[in-house]
C-alpha cells in the first residue's frame, strides 16, 4: 500500500478509534446534533465531547454547522474509501475528477493546487461540497470549512467564487446551486 494510503488510513483510525468518537459519529450519521444532546447521549461531560468533536474535525469526520453544534461530513468517509480503495483497474476507467482527487488530494486535504484549468475547476467542484445550497456563510465560516481541506483558505474562497460555485456579497458566501 502506498504511504499517502497509509497516511489516510492511519489519520481515520486514530480519529475515529475510540469508542466515545465512534459513538458520536453513530449519532451524527442519524442527524446534526448538539454538543449538550451529544454529551447526553454518550454519558459524558460537554468538556470531554468538545475534545472528542476537536479531534474528529481535524481529520474532517465531521464539520459545525453552528456554534456547538456539529453534523457529520458527508464526504469525508466516501473520500477515504476512494483514496485508500481505489484500484483504478481498466476496467474502470477513471473519472478526470477520480483522477484529479487522486494525484491532489491525501483524504479530505488537498496536496497542492494543480495547474491545469480543469484540474483546478474539479478542485473547486470538489471544495464545494463542504457547502449546502441556499445557506448563507459568514467569511468566518468559510474560511474554518476550507481551512480542512487547505491551509490558504483565501486563495480556496477566490477559486469557489471564480468559478461561480459561491457568490459573495458583503462578506456573506452562498454555494450556488446546481444545474
Amino acid at each position: 500500500m502506498e504511504a499517502h494510503k497509509i497516511d489516510t488510513l492511519v489519520t481515520f483510525l486514530q480519529a475515529a478509534g475510540q469508542q466515545e468518537r465512534l459513538h458520536i459519529l453513530g449519532i451524527l450519521a442519524e442527524s446534526t446534533s448538539s454538543v449538550p444532546e451529544l454529551a447526553r447521549r454518550v454519558g459524558l461531560k460537554e468538556t470531554a465531547v468538545i475534545k472528542h468533536l476537536g479531534r474528529l474535525k481535524r481529520a474532517a469526520l465531521v464539520q459545525e454547522t453552528a456554534p456547538y453544534t456539529y453534523q457529520l461530513n458527508p464526504n469525508a468517509l466516501e473520500q477515504i474509501n476512494h483514496t485508500v480503495f481505489n484500484r483504478g483497474d481498466s476496467q474502470n476507467k477513471e473519472t478526470l475528477r477520480q483522477r484529479v482527487l487522486r494525484h491532489y488530494t491525501v483524504g479530505p486535504r488537498l496536496k497542492v493546487l494543480p495547474e491545469n484549468e480543469d484540474e483546478i475547476r474539479e478542485i473547486a467542484s470538489w471544495l464545494a461540497e463542504l457547502f449546502e445550497p441556499d445557506i448563507q456563510y459568514p467569511e468566518k465560516e468559510v474560511n474554518e470549512r476550507l481551512h480542512q481541506a487547505h491551509p490558504d483558505h483565501a486563495q480556496m474562497r477566490r477559486l469557489l467564487v471564480d468559478y461561480g460555485l459561491m457568490t459573495r456579497s458583503r462578506g456573506i458566501y452562498q454555494k450556488v446551486a446546481s444545474t
